[in-house]
């Protein structure tokens, strides 16, 4: 089966792109990688960036392709089931797949936002940071990871 997706430079580097359209929904790829712990992921320096949190002390050290996703404030992907990248909207093939890494965090951990976007925020930050409507959003969408709910279920 053909891949859906490419990778090809970037605004920000290298970046992953659809290879023909993807309807709203589909599952673009699973994130894979191996697990590293928060002092892993700490001691890794920028390689810090390419590390998806998926529990309160775990860690996804992402492989290619799934590293090379990049972030927005305008989302047209988002990450279920803790590693399942999806398509929250129809991508036009040729369109770079971004997902708001602001979904997969809560230790902390910020960057600059070089997204672009109209909205952007400028600053990507712990899901707990977010306006409370576009958290409210996320959360009914599916696509905040689970220890983040349990957290704020608790």
């Amino acid at each position: 089966m053909p891949s859906r997706t490419y990778v090809a430079d970037c605004d920000v580097g290298r970046g992953l792109f659809a290879a023909e359209p993807l309807p709203a929904g589909v599952e673009i790829l699973r994130l894979t990688g191996s697990l590293l712990s928060l002092n892993d992921v700490r001691s890794r320096g920028a390689q810090a960036a390419n590390a998806l949190q998926i529990g309160v002390d775990r860690y996804l050290n992402l492989e290619e392709p799934g590293r090379l996703v990049n972030h927005s404030c305008e989302p047209n992907a988002g990450v279920k089931d803790d590693t399942q990248l999806v398509a929250l909207r129809e991508i036009a093939a040729g369109e770079e797949i971004r997902f708001d890494y602001s979904t997969t965090i809560s230790d902390g951990w910020t960057m600059p936002c070089r997204c672009g976007a109209s909205g952007c925020r400028g600053l990507v930050v712990a899901f707990q940071l977010l306006p409370t409507a576009l958290r409210q959003r996320y959360a009914v969408l599916g696509l905040v990871q689970r220890f983040i709910l349990e957290a704020v279920e608790a």
